[in-house]
């Protein structure tokens, strides 16, 4: 077992769906068709998960780029309303593991979603320590976060196994030395940690 586990958020924690926010913020634009294009991708942009620019600054961009139709207020509850919910399986293996090593969880993410999600997973209060790409201004695959979720694991990186289901990720931190697990489902993250930390459950009949 790792001294530490640094975990990622969405795609391990936290299913989401990055198409649903822009598709609800495009049916109220001048062209809807073009926008849902445009706006692919955008809770993930850098300058959006590394807080440069404010939900006030994106509704602005909206209205002046798109036509978008809508308050802020409308704009803000398309943004916040929840467009993921918890990974099945994934919510009770915090406490086992946060009784074997340290848990750092490391997220790309915005503060408004965060706090959304936050609010609806109360898991993720088992971590030790939350470092989020709009605190630190840096995102992965950025060498530096890396560097600093070391630190806040108090580990070495070849003592610290990193999971996250982008590969791009699962490379950059294999580059700087950390054990890494590409994950793809919690069936295989269980499998690869093995019994000895994760004990099976036990059924007395």
């Amino acid at each position: 077992m790792p001294d530490a586990l640094v975990m990622d958020l969405f795609g391990v924690f936290t299913r989401f769906d990055n198409d649903i926010v822009p598709a609800r913020l495009a049916k109220h634009c001048a062209d809807p068709e073009d926008a849902v294009r445009r706006l692919a991708g955008l809770m993930a942009r850098r300058e959006v998960i590394t807080g440069r620019v404010t939900l006030a600054d994106i509704h602005e961009r909206l209205i002046a780029k798109h036509g978008y139709t809508r308050p802020y207020a409308d704009f803000e509850e398309a943004w916040l309303t929840p467009y993921s919910g918890p990974m099945p399986g994934m919510a009770e293996l915090v406490g086992p593991l946060a009784e074997r090593c340290r848990l750092v969880l490391l997220s790309n993410v915005d503060a408004y979603c965060w706090r959304v999600v936050r609010a609806m997973q109360p898991e993720l209060g088992r971590f030790d320590e939350v470092l989020l790409s709009c605190d630190l201004g840096l995102a992965k695959p950025d060498p530096e976060i890396f560097r600093r979720a070391s630190l806040a694991a108090g580990a070495p990186p070849e003592r610290c196994l990193f999971v996250d289901d982008t590969l791009v990720n699962v490379e950059a931190a294999a580059a700087l030395g950390f054990r890494t697990h590409w994950f793809r489902g919690v069936a295989g993250f269980r499998a690869m940690l093995g019994d000895e930390a994760i004990p099976s459950p036990h059924f007395n009949i």
